[in-house]
């Protein structure tokens, strides 16, 4: 996820109405915009806006089922999310020893390992989706 693409993400987090409508779809799954805006008590319109930004930041997705759009987290994009925010809040200055001397070894360890959380993040959102449909 470039920077760009990470501001607009961030920026669609920034509001908790939208985290909150975030947090209910992946406790509860798919859902319409009537339920989410009952559960949460908000309105409709209003949680459509909110569904709005978050379907361009890439954080939900919809698809159309009768009269029914149901809108549901797109865990590969949270994945990506939670990547992106490692890599900008991590500290290297507060690790007790170097990951490198050389600074640009530095940089290229730092994003395989951000690489590796977004594929772990997505590997859990994955196990978590399985568990949901065994039980």
């Amino acid at each position: 996820m470039d920077q760009v693409r990470a501001a607009e993400v961030f920026r669609a987090l920034g509001v908790p109405n939208r985290m909150r409508i975030l947090t209910l779809l992946k406790t509860h799954g798919s859902l319409p915009v009537k339920t989410i805006a009952e559960r949460l008590q908000l309105s409709s319109p209003a949680v459509s806006q909110h569904l709005k930004v978050l379907r361009h930041a890439g954080l939900v997705q919809a698809r159309r089922e009768g009269y029914f759009v149901p809108y549901e987290v797109d865990a590969h994009a949270l994945s990506d999310c939670c990547g992106m925010l490692v890599s900008v809040c991590s500290c290297p200055h507060h690790r007790s020893q170097p990951l490198a001397d050389h600074p640009s070894e530095t940089q290229r360890l730092r994003h395989r390992r951000d690489l590796l959380l977004g594929e772990l993040q997505r590997i859990e959102a994955e196990l978590e989706s399985l568990r949901g449909k065994e039980a």
